[in-house]
């Protein structure tokens, strides 16, 4: 080999292993399977749950989450297969997920794909809404608000999101005075696309504490029945406390790098018991810590009472999203059939809406009393140890997320999605969208909030007094 050649072959060589010393030097080894995990998932979801693009998903999405990982992976979407797969050049295995119909995504973790899909499942068969009836009992278009409403306004605000370059925003809906009077949708999606709500499914799975307490099969001041805990010291813990996030064990809520959530979410197959056997590091009922585990540890309470994935399921479509028009949303299962309560809900932004609503209309549902007022009072209230939060939902508390706007409760998920309830002018704002920018996701919705408000007359009335929770 002359010196000319053997030059060229170490320079190719060294250029190829750059990108493995990069990560064997940086720390980021141990970050790599998060990474994978995230992005096969991720896509997974997006490209089967939502029908997005996929190239526009891993270029807009996924590899700017997991940076760097697109230096040395190799992305394979198998649309007959209905399965992604990610992996990498050097260093390890693929990360794979794969789709069911009507329960969405799974990503494979310590089993197969034969082993989950033998877990026994089968979904509801799809209804459909009248469509010659407007929202929230039928499929119809946007009815035309009110003279009083400032529709122009709401466009403009809208208008603001969707034109920003970074923040992606897939949905903007309104609805005022239970009618819905503006949607408006970017990045591929309709009135029809399933939407990942992320921690806003956590308000999901606290309604479905909710019916259940509503039953009577949950008492919420007793110990929290997760079979675990029994003789621990964890025993102690109640289900309220849970449903405040104020359970005391262990939190480490950090999506940016390696950490207790991404470790659950991305590495575990058995999500369930990676969250109920967390430590205990405070006293029950005295520290509020946000935590995505402790609303898995809700959803094993829901687990271990029905027993099964498949009852699991057909609680939460026929208990709460049948009653209120929502036909094909879900929320997804871990690779051993256990819901991922605490991030993995999918509904239309039309669906999210309804959520909202309910809230509005204090658990009423078309004569029928969905959720409790009991219920719905307790989780719009503050918790004695955190006034920004109530029960598995978020409270503007003293103005401290957004400045010049009112005391409202609002779901929330990481990328900036909302359900924002306004009882004062009768209003529900959804938001969806990709925004990886805190501040940004601050601002921009911030002044959606306050435009659309100042769009609208207060409705100052009896039935807001009414309806105010105790705080």
């Amino acid at each position: 080999m002359n010196k000319k050649i053997k030059f060229f072959s170490t320079f190719v060589i060294l250029l190829l292993a750059l990108p493995a010393l990069y990560f064997y030097n940086s720390g980021l080894l141990d970050d790599l399977p998060v990474g994978k995990g995230y992005a096969a998932k991720y896509l997974c979801s997006y490209v089967f749950n939502s029908d997005f693009d996929e190239q526009q998903v891993i270029d807009r999405y996924v590899a700017k989450k997991v940076k760097p990982l697109p230096l040395i992976w190799t992305v394979d979407v198998d649309h007959d297969a209905q399965e992604v797969r990610v992996g990498d050049k050097f260093l390890g295995d693929d990360a794979v997920a794969f789709y069911t119909e009507g329960k969405g995504c799974t990503l494979l973790i310590d089993r197969t794909r034969e082993e989950v899909a033998a877990i026994p499942f089968t979904p509801s068969t799809t209804q459909s809404l009248p469509a010659d009836q407007p929202w929230p009992h039928g499929s119809g278009p946007v009815v035309a608000a009110h003279s009083d409403v400032d529709m122009d306004r709401i466009q403009s605000a809208a208008d603001a999101l969707f034109s920003h370059d970074m923040a992606h925003t897939t949905s903007v809906v309104v609805t005022h005075k239970g009618e819905l009077i503006f949607e408006q949708y970017g990045q591929g999606a309709s009135k029809d696309t399933r939407l990942l709500g992320w921690s806003m499914t956590k308000t999901l799975t606290g309604m479905l504490i909710g019916k259940l307490a509503d039953q009577g099969v949950l008492n919420l001041d007793a110990p929290a029945p997760i079979r675990e805990w029994a003789q621990t010291d964890r025993a102690d813990i109640t289900t309220r406390q849970l449903v405040n996030m104020t359970g005391g064990v262990l939190v480490n809520e950090d999506y940016t790098k390696f950490s207790d959530v991404t470790q659950m979410l991305y590495l575990e197959s058995d999500q369930h018991g990676y969250a109920v056997n967390q430590p205990k590091v405070h006293p029950a009922g005295e520290h509020f810590a946000y935590s995505t585990a402790e609303t898995n540890r809700l959803a094993a309470i829901i687990q271990q009472h029905f027993g099964s994935q498949q009852a699991v399921y057909d609680f939460y479509q026929q208990e709460l999203f049948y009653p209120l028009g929502i036909t094909d949303g879900f929320i997804e299962f871990d690779a051993h059939g256990q819901l991922v309560g605490g991030a993995y809900g999918f509904l239309k932004a039309r669906d999210w809406a309804r959520i909202g609503q309910l809230y509005l209309q204090r658990g009423e549902w078309n004569g029928e009393q969905v959720l409790s007022k009991e219920w719905v009072d307790f989780a719009l209230a503050e918790s004695e140890q955190s006034p920004i939060y109530g029960g598995q939902l978020w409270i503007n508390a003293e103005k401290k997320r957004w400045k010049d706007v009112p005391d409202v409760r609002y779901l929330s998920g990481h990328q900036g999605q909302r359900v924002v309830m306004i009882p004062s002018h009768d209003l529900v704002i959804v938001r969806t969208g990709i925004t990886e920018d805190h501040r940004l996701q601050r601002r921009l919705i911030g002044n959606l909030i306050r435009d659309v408000m100042a769009s609208v007359p207060t409705t100052a009335s009896s039935r807001e007094a009414q309806d105010k929770p105790n705080s």
